[in-house]
């Protein structure tokens, strides 16, 4: 529930839209979440955008701290998982076919990337996987340090030019 109001209207009460990621669907979506560790199959059930769910996460520490820890739950069932499936499908299989087996149903290559893609991301805030913005005096100084380079270079050519012009004149006396 929200009031909302505005271009001279009263204030009015209004329910929660059929969209709306609220404390509710937030649980549904990161108990979803820690036994799949699908972001977009989570988000789909409990009926919001993934876009939704990173800017949830991105704003919200609360949240984002709920979400890591999830993560970390998700990633240690798929690990065990792997695991029980791999030693399921070694031990049913003959010595010929261990050799090139893989995992019944499930992808153990897809598995592992998974598994590998979240343990480079352990430790590391949501600024240190995706770049941040840069404050404005910083992006000036970087400005102004382009400029000189580019005009000092510029500079540097038109000598190398002026030289050359003059070893040319030389060599025709």
């Amino acid at each position: 529930m929200g009031i909302v109001g505005g271009n001279g209207c009263e204030l009015q009460r209004r329910g929660e839209r059929a969209n709306e990621f609220g404390l509710e669907r937030q649980q549904a979506f990161l108990a979803l979440f820690a036994e799949s560790c699908n972001i977009s199959e989570s988000a789909r059930q409990v009926g919001v955008a993934v876009s939704t769910v990173y800017k949830r996460r991105r704003d919200d520490e609360q949240f984002r701290i709920a979400f890591a820890t999830a993560q970390d739950h998700a990633t240690a069932l798929l690990k065990a998982e792997l695991v029980r499936r791999g030693l399921e499908l070694l031990r049913a299989a003959t010595p010929a076919e261990t050799d090139g087996a893989a995992l019944a149903g499930m992808d153990a290559k897809f598995l592992l990337s998974l598994v590998a893609q979240h343990e480079r991301s352990v430790g590391k805030e949501l600024g240190d996987i995706k770049p941040q913005r840069s404050d404005a005096g910083e992006a000036a100084k970087r400005l102004q340090a382009l400029l000189i380079r580019m005009r000092l270079e510029r500079k540097r050519e038109m000598e190398e030019r002026r030289l050359e012009r003059l070893e040319r004149l030389e060599r025709k006396r």
